[in-house]
């Protein structure tokens, strides 16, 4: 009997790229998803920051990103604009941006409700 049973298994972590997560996360949003369009809201922001683990109401707050977000003056925001939203976010927070990208590239996909 080899050892090989009782060792434990080393998950890869899966790098999923940024612009591909936004896409998913986008279909999560039912207005977005029933026009067919690329526009992420707020609401599913945060769901991605929180299972990214950024926004945990200590560091981060709902209120910090929602000030953050409605400096736009939209319901959904375009990859490019969420790109520069999360900029300004990790500036105002000291936060790093790329630890940041990384964090939301590894936290997997979520899946939508049956």
């Amino acid at each position: 009997m080899t050892n090989d049973f009782f060792l434990k298994k080393v998950e890869e972590i899966e790098v999923v790229p940024l612009e591909e997560m936004f896409e998913v996360y986008c279909q999560m949003d039912p207005i977005s998803f029933e026009q067919n369009v690329q526009l992420l809201p707020l609401s599913q922001s945060d769901k991605w920051l929180i299972s990214a683990r950024i926004l945990d109401m200590v560091t981060l707050t709902t209120t910090e990103t929602g000030l953050a977000f409605f400096k736009y003056r939209k319901r959904a925001l375009s990859f490019d604009e969420y790109l520069t939203y999360l900029k300004d976010l990790a500036e105002s927070k000291n936060l790093d941006f790329d630890e940041m990208k990384y964090k939301m590239q590894t936290c997997g996909k979520p899946r939508r409700a049956t």
